[in-house]
């Protein structure tokens, strides 16, 4: 190791990032010993298991609760919602992995070694590829929130309703997020590690104008529109309807969007509080705070869509009962195998016996193969019956929770 550099971590003057440790120069062995010095000096024992196991409950709720959004939309009928807003639901359950597998992944490891020890390849992608799912979270939630105050204001003269329309205002969505990562990646804006939220970071220092003009177009301008539109929405629903908690469609909208706005507030503060030139190491406690704010909305929502909807609430939890079922099967079956294994290596006198009884032994083996047999043939009905009752239980779950969500018209139309 170059006994010249120093372990610390110098003060970052950009808008968006507090301490960190410069990529450069660094050899994959300095990287890791000087990230856990650095990582050590600011984010201590308790608040690394804290941190540790608030970021892996995130990994295994988000990732599965997305995931049976993503399910939820594509072949059952347990949202009572309209395409379009189908189709944002969707895309931001994709957002939402993406983002735990870029930044919330990493940050465990970091968590648990106390310190970056997935190498400057991985630094630099998480870097660089991290902003692509938060602006695409921003803009879906924004879009979706558009389309359902156009819908309360001209419900006549708004059709938008064509789900292939919002396919591609998607897929557009999601290139626009990318123009900040393809910007970083053009003009090689260094990467450096940031120990305050585990994980790595791109240094605009240098490039202070671009870092500005970023976070008000593509971060501080969405996020404005997104409460004020959703106040805007209130207030028409609000004169429409006396009880708003049975409207399903301004439920969800609603509720994604608080959720979202509340976990984005520090760290809107930090960029506000960045901006006045405050002093990053007073800052270092709300740099913690904010990355684990915006954490609980990426695994947060499939909670709120499960109490806005009971068809979707009944419908995750028969998919988690037959995962559960699946897991405990899978491993009595190993458990069985092993034992089986044990005792027929430590069978006592085996190998003396052997040649005395191998005729009994093979002619039990046959009686024993027709015995088999028979008994298969006796059981393959009832394999059939309960495979049949497994599909009926379902079709009867996918059908109840559709005939709950029918109830509801959702915000000021039905389709």
């Amino acid at each position: 190791m170059n006994t010249g550099m120093v372990a610390e971590c110098v003060i970052r003057e950009e808008t968006d990032s507090l301490l960190g440790l410069s990529l450069t120069n660094l050899s994959e062995h300095n990287l890791t010993h000087l990230a856990g010095q650095c990582y050590k000096e600011y984010v201590t024992l308790p608040e690394t298991i804290l941190f540790g196991m608030y970021a892996l409950f995130a990994l295994i709720f988000g990732v599965g609760g997305n995931l049976i959004v993503i399910l939820a939309t594509l072949k059952y009928t347990v949202f009572s919602l309209d395409s379009i807003t189908m189709v944002f639901v969707r895309h931001l359950a994709i957002a939402d992995i993406l983002y735990i597998v870029i930044r919330v992944f990493p940050s465990i490891t970091v968590h648990f070694a106390r310190g970056w020890v997935l190498g400057k390849v991985l630094c630099f992608f998480s870097a660089n590829t991290v902003t692509i799912s938060t602006i695409a979270s921003m803009h879906f939630i924004l879009t979706v929130s558009i389309h359902r105050l156009l819908r309360c204001m001209f419900p006549l003269r708004f059709s938008l309703s064509v789900r292939n329309k919002a396919t591609i205002l998607a897929i557009v969505l999601w290139c626009y997020s990318a123009i900040c990562s393809i910007i970083s990646l053009s003009k090689n804006i260094e990467v450096y590690f940031r120990p305050s939220v585990a994980a790595c970071d791109i240094d605009y220092s240098n490039h202070k104008t671009l870092a500005v003009s970023g976070v008000m177009v593509q971060m501080l301008i969405p996020f404005s529109g997104i409460i004020l539109i959703n106040i805007g929405m209130y207030i028409i629903a609000r004169k429409r309807f006396k009880d708003l908690s049975n409207n399903q469609a301004l439920m969800t909208v609603a509720s994604v969007a608080g959720l979202f706005v509340v976990s984005w507030l520090p760290s809107i503060l930090v960029i506000l509080l960045g901006v006045h030139g405050m002093d990053a190491k007073s800052l270092i406690w709300l740099d913690k705070v904010q990355i684990h704010f915006y954490i609980l909305s990426v695994f947060g929502n499939p909670f709120l869509y499960s109490f806005v909807h009971k068809g979707f609430g009944k419908f995750a939890r028969s998919k988690f009962a037959i995962f559960v079922n699946k897991c405990q099967n899978s491993v009595e079956v190993q458990w069985q195998n092993s034992l089986s294994k044990s005792s027929d290596n430590h069978q006592p006198g085996a190998e003396e016996l052997g040649g005395k009884n191998h005729s009994r032994r093979g002619s039990k083996q046959n009686i024993g193969m027709k015995r088999a047999g028979s008994s298969d043939l006796i059981n393959e009905p009832k394999k059939d019956k309960a495979i049949i009752e497994h599909k009926s239980d379902e079709a009867k779950c996918s059908k109840d929770c559709s005939e709950e969500n029918s109830k509801d018209s959702g915000l000021c139309s039905t389709s």
